[in-house]
């Protein structure tokens, strides 16, 4: 697994231990999709665009709720 994802993974679970930790408590992640459009021709910013989906699957993965807004647009993903 790439040490960068397996940085974001172990981020992921201190802010589910944070939240978990009081009731009061939520974290909420904002993002930009940058999957739609031209894939990039230069293969460091293709590898970055790929790293960045699977830690978006990965959030998604232990997230209670998803929402995705495009235009304006929300729709609940989960």
């Amino acid at each position: 697994m790439d040490e960068t994802r397996q940085k974001w993974q172990s981020l992921i679970q201190k802010w589910l231990e944070w939240e978990n930790q009081d009731s009061q408590r939520k974290v909420i992640l904002i993002g930009c999709d940058i999957s739609k459009g031209i894939v990039p021709m230069v293969s460091e910013d293709r590898r970055w665009r790929d790293i960045t989906g699977w830690i978006y699957q990965d959030i998604m993965s232990v997230a209670e709720r998803a929402d995705v807004i495009w235009y304006g647009i929300s729709q609940k993903l989960k």
